[in-house]
């Protein structure tokens, strides 16, 4: 199956007439498309150029070029529907009655619920540094055994989405996570994804943008989105 980046680049193409304005900043890509609607994606660290924007031939395999694609299909997709609930994960899902849940792509705020409620759970990024960080040369044999994963959505961008979900167990529920995410329904055609979490801004809002422009990660646009998701339908009866 057609990895997700590769996959939206074949139902939805690219139109850069589409897109009103695009900021590349340190730590997000924004886009802003004729509707207003606006689409992120982090760039994990990736040094970004305008040359798509610019007229160069989308390549699926260059980074640079599926961190803008990302975004593009963000903004898309995350505003084809009406959310029923705005919550945060932790809100949606009872994480008590799992047995082994992993986190890949270390959120330190859900990390830190998960804390208070005496929830345990391992860790793995190959990003970020800290004491609270599983070994990656354990992350395999995790999946292999995990009842729960905690996906970041950046794993998309970064193609390693499709080797992660690869190697979970049939019985296992992924939920992907992060403002990067495309909230599309057709997510759910890849293996155990469950629910997808994601962001919405209100159409136009300059906020947003002004803050990647100034290189602010997650923390600098969090008051201007909505924690939305969407549910695989067979999975409704299990949210709260």
């Amino acid at each position: 199956m057609d990895e997700p980046i590769k996959y939206f680049y074949s139902i939805k193409g690219f139109d850069r007439a589409d897109i009103s304005e695009c900021v590349l900043g340190e730590k997000y890509v924004a886009i802003m498309n004729n509707s207003g609607n606006i689409g992120v994606c982090a760039t994990l660290g990736n040094k970004m150029n305008d040359k798509l924007l610019a007229g160069e031939q989308p390549d699926i395999g260059n980074q640079i070029h599926r961190i803008i694609l990302n975004a593009y299909y963000n903004s898309i997709c995350n505003y084809e529907r009406n959310y029923e609930d705005i919550k945060d994960i932790f809100d949606c899902i009872d994480f008590s009655k799992y047995r082994r849940i992993v986190m890949i792509g270390y959120f330190e705020s859900l990390y830190d619920k998960f804390s208070l409620n005496n929830i345990h759970l391992e860790v793995f990024d190959i990003h970020k540094e800290s004491h609270i960080l599983s070994d990656l040369s354990n992350m395999k044999e995790s999946l292999k055994e995990a009842e729960t994963i905690i996906l970041s959505g950046t794993t998309i961008f970064n193609n390693t989405f499709n080797d992660i979900v690869d190697q979970t167990p049939d019985k296992c529920n992924i939920f992907l996570l992060g403002p990067s995410n495309i909230l599309s329904e057709e997510m759910f055609r890849y293996r155990n994804i469950k629910v997808v979490f994601g962001s919405v801004f209100n159409p136009g809002d300059r906020r947003v943008l002004n803050s990647i422009a100034s290189g602010h990660g997650t923390r600098g646009f969090l008051p201007y989105l909505n924690k939305v998701y969407i549910i695989k339908d067979n999975y409704r009866n299990e949210i709260q």
